[in-house]
């Protein structure tokens, strides 16, 4: 299991990495926009904090622009990874990307079928929206589990990488079930560690120990 943080704020990437738990970051259009940063700026910070992937999506809507952009994408730091939409232009940038080696993958997926066109094409990984995907009347979670289960018994590679997680239930399932990666909020990933019972037991440990000096002073 993998999990990535999808943000592009330097401090809770600093957080998150700290923690020894974070493989690597996320980031869209959208979470991008809200920084008031250049797009290039976020995915070159990024790259010098984590050791490990960062994924920066495409804005163009035709394919030619895709590539190329994806192309530039991958002058900005190691180990950046494409982000292209299940669209048929998206479809088609992949193939074109992935047959020149350039790690690439498909986001805003929707459905098992959309899926399974990615990783036909060697995607390197597939983003099904589990929790957009409960906002359009289906079922997320179950969407992502039957992607897994098809990846599993056809051989495929390709990455099973959850996103739109709303919650610690929607991750929890997901690790239950197996899923390659999860990509969640810095709030999130707060929300598994944040717990008032251990809150409340650390906090009698230090009521027990009283005024005492502390050990290393003994």
């Amino acid at each position: 299991m993998r999990i990535y943080i999808d943000t592009a704020s330097p401090e809770h990437i600093r957080a998150a990495d700290r923690l020894g738990v974070v493989d690597g970051v996320t980031t869209n259009p959208s979470i991008v926009a809200d920084t008031d940063r250049r797009y290039r700026d976020v995915v070159e910070t990024t790259a010098e904090i984590v050791d490990g992937p960062v994924f920066a999506q495409v804005l163009a809507e035709d394919a030619d622009e895709m590539v190329r952009e994806g192309r530039g994408y991958q002058e900005w730091a190691e180990r950046v990874i494409v982000k292209l939409p299940a669209t048929r232009p998206g479809f088609e940038a992949l193939r074109r990307l992935r047959a020149d080696d350039v790690p690439a993958g498909t986001t805003v997926v929707f459905s098992v079928e959309q899926a399974v066109l990615a990783a036909k094409n060697d995607a390197t990984f597939v983003a099904p929206y589990v929790g957009r995907i409960d906002d359009s009347g289906a079922d997320g979670l179950a969407t992502t589990r039957r992607i897994q289960s098809v990846f599993d018994a056809q051989g495929f590679e390709t990455e099973v990488l959850a996103a739109s997680i709303r919650n610690t239930t929607q991750a929890t399932a997901l690790y239950e079930a197996g899923i390659d990666a999860i990509t969640m909020s810095p709030s999130v990933l707060d929300a598994h560690i944040d717990h008032p019972e251990t809150a409340a037991g650390v906090e009698g440990f230090a009521k027990a120990w009283g005024d005492r000096d502390p050990p290393l002073s003994e």
